[in-house]
């Protein structure tokens, strides 16, 4: 037992303030301090702490307590155990030790079963018959010393666990309730890791609490944890984080990586701030364990597309505390143990050094993996990108991610706020129906294993050796395989914050159906998904590019003059610019028939493409007018363009230089000038506008 005067002791040891603020932000509020809850989500805080008695509370969960409760809860530990936490945290020796502990709990029967159980597949591994495991580790570079070190090991199945297990002296519940072996039905136990390379997993304290099994040859899964128990949850635990948290606070910069092998790579080529998760993504409560004592997290994925796909989930914690969240993505689909294979530990931490911010690369990726110099592919980036800042719509800084994915694809910002309903309530039902069947699915697990039978010994040896599936059920397609595992920056140099791209000229009718955004629903979001997504400009720039090919085709002699100007309109529709160029390649005096013969043999729609217009049919001025007047508008819209490109540049691009970025504000400032004459111009030819039924820029003229 532990005595009160030693329980006295360690409470007057411990700052509830510093131990708390390992995991959140604490401020003070006159005698108090307040933050966010460690324990439940919330952006407001609720939950204080008064020095002055070391006690706290939250007045969200309405948990609250004295700093062994909050101990308890934190780390998932019973009132001896958060004691004995304290007290090797600040160094006091209590008398409570060695047999004299509590070593009837289960808990601490389940860390005994677990430590017998590691060194029996570790005994297996070193000095068993079977030669392959070995062979195995050597294979990865893992020779004896690695094994040793990490007391890594070898299930042979056959029961030959459950059999050591019991002459030491442990009961078939035990050996249940740490998962190492499962009920066959009858009172008979198998065990559950068979014919595979163990690695054990150590909580934050060092107990040896689950096991992480690895298949040598083919079969899935390939990687196979130990299920949830009572000190076992691979949502909160994280391999290697007993040897790493030391390297972590020293570097200030924890690494996560996806496998056992990565991290035991990374360790033994020098790099020893590294953990791996346990067959899932990053969570929240990895994330709040790591900054407990760090503030920097890199994620390395693997460079295949399931490691990308982790890189961009994790982007739901980019907000949480002051945390700096990066990422490395290894090339030609490398994981970090293949990487230092090939290149060496000092080149991963170059890499490393050199992390991104996961904000930059998911937005990267998204630029890659579409063509947003097309409609089509803008569509389905905004699509995508929406869906990656899901998980952050009640974020205040949801319109700064919304201008990011404005500026990144050159779109409106209320084009994507008017998407993001649709596409959140998309996501919205998908993670619902997930959820659904992941709940099915471990239903039918948990029924398969309480009816015994050949269910138990399916998740023991057919599962872990021949890749089966308890009970013969086969788990979603959405279900975890447990395998290997802006901000907005004001423009504030060389005055590029003034520069406005205002669109205050009327615009011309776009065609039906071309561009056209879907009608919004009651809640504010399209009805459906447009085919195509365009910008206002754009949608004028369109339209207006038809007005001008109908004129062409009409009076192909009167361009010819204005061939320069033609050059300089940044076309839309790449179409239109084939067709321009053929009529104006004719010879002059080509009659009209002739030139609609070489549209057409460039672009099969010319005809319709170019009979769009309706300025020459309908407006007063002479031709020649009218032909200027659309080249200035197509101008002017290709300026806008170009303006509102450049300032999306400067807000976005971190990389550009002094240099860059004058230059970028230089040419800004010229395109704004030629903006105003170009907007004079056409505010004097305004009839065109009036006649087609749209709104004049500027003096109306008769």
């Amino acid at each position: 037992m532990i005595s009160d005067e030693e329980k006295d002791q360690v409470r007057a040891a411990s700052d509830l303030v510093a131990i708390v603020q390992e995991t959140v932000e604490l401020k003070p509020r006159g005698h108090e301090f307040w933050g966010c809850c460690p324990f439940h989500g919330e952006k407001t805080p609720s939950f204080h702490i008064i020095p002055a008695t070391q006690v706290w509370h939250c007045f969200g969960c309405g948990e609250g307590g004295d700093v062994f409760t909050y101990i308890m809860k934190r780390e998932n530990l019973s009132f001896p155990e958060s004691i004995r936490y304290l007290a090797d945290r600040a160094g006091i020796e209590l008398h409570d030790t060695g047999d004299r502990r509590e070593r009837g709990t289960k808990r601490a029967r389940i860390y005994d079963l677990c430590a017998e159980t590691a060194q029996f597949y570790h005994t297996m591994l070193m000095r068993g018959k079977d030669g392959r495991p070995r062979e195995y580790f050597a294979s990865r570079g893992m020779g004896g010393d690695v094994c040793r070190r990490y007391c890594l090991g070898f299930a042979p199945g056959r029961n030959a666990l459950v059999s050591h297990l019991s002459q030491a002296g442990f009961t078939p519940q035990e050996m249940i309730d740490a998962n190492v072996a499962v009920s066959r039905g009858r009172g008979q136990l198998a065990d559950r890791f068979y014919d595979r390379v163990m690695f054990p997993i150590f909580d934050e304290q060092g107990h040896n609490i689950a096991f992480g099994g690895r298949i040598m040859g083919d079969g899935q899964p390939k990687y196979l944890n130990t299920a949830e128990t009572s000190v076992f949850h691979k949502k909160r635990n994280l391999y290697g984080f007993n040897w790493a948290k030391e390297f972590i606070v020293a570097q200030d910069t924890a690494i996560v990586v996806e496998g056992y092998t990565d991290c035991i790579a990374c360790w033994e080529a020098g790099i020893k701030n590294v953990v791996a998760t346990l067959g899932t993504a990053l969570t929240e409560h990895h994330v709040k364990t790591l900054t407990r004592f760090a503030k920097r997290i890199v994620y390395m994925f693997d460079g295949d597309a399931a490691g990308q796909k982790a890189a961009r989930r994790a982007i739901q914690f980019i907000e949480q505390d002051s945390m700096d969240l990066r990422c490395v993505v290894l090339p030609d689909g490398n994981d970090p143990m293949e990487f230092i294979t090939a290149h060496g530990g000092e080149e991963l931490q170059a890499r490393i050094d050199a992390a991104e911010p996961l904000m930059d690369f998911v937005y990267r990726s998204l630029q890659e993996s579409s063509d947003i110099t097309t409609p089509g592919g803008r569509a389905k980036a905004l699509e995508d990108a929406l869906t990656l800042i899901y998980p952050l719509r009640d974020s205040y800084m949801i319109d700064t991610y919304f201008i990011q994915i404005a500026d990144l694809l050159g779109l409106d910002l209320e084009t994507v706020r008017a998407s993001s309903g649709r596409v959140f309530r998309d996501v919205a039902k998908r993670e619902d129906a997930e959820r659904r069947r992941e709940q099915n699915y471990e239903r039918q697990r948990a029924q398969a294993e309480r009816s015994g039978s050949a269910g138990g010994r399916a998740s023991g040896s057919r599962d872990a050796g021949r890749g089966a599936w308890a009970s013969g059920v086969t788990p979603p397609v959405s279900a975890p395989v447990e395998e290997e595992p802006y901000d907005y920056v004001p423009l504030d140099a060389y005055g590029a914050a003034p520069v406005e791209v205002v669109d205050d000229l009327p615009p011309i009718d776009v065609p039906d159906g071309m561009g056209a955004v879907p009608a919004a629903d009651g809640l504010g979001a399209p009805a459906a998904a447009a085919p195509m997504v365009l910008t206002d400009l754009e949608r004028k720039s369109l339209a207006g590019e038809r007005e001008l090919l109908t004129m062409l085709t009409s009076y192909p002699d009167l361009f010819r003059t204005y061939a320069d100007r033609i050059c300089s309109i940044e076309w839309v529709d790449p179409r239109h610019e084939s067709i321009a160029w053929a009529v104006l390649a004719t010879p002059p005096g080509t009659d009209p028939a002739a030139c609609m013969d070489a549209a057409r043999s460039v672009c099969p729609e010319a005809a319709t493409l170019v009979s769009a217009g309706r300025i020459s049919a309908t407006s007063k001025h002479p031709t020649e007018t009218n032909i200027v007047f659309m080249l200035d508008t197509l101008e002017l819209y290709t300026i806008k363009r170009r303006m509102r490109a450049a300032q999306a540049k400067l807000r976005q691009d971190r990389s550009l230089d002094d240099e860059a970025r004058r230059a970028l504000t230089v040419q800004a400032a010229q395109d704004s000038q030629r903006q105003r004459e170009l907007q004079k111009s056409i505010g004097g030819v305004a009839d065109p506008f009036r006649l087609i039924g749209l709104e004049a820029a500027g003096t109306e003229q008769a």
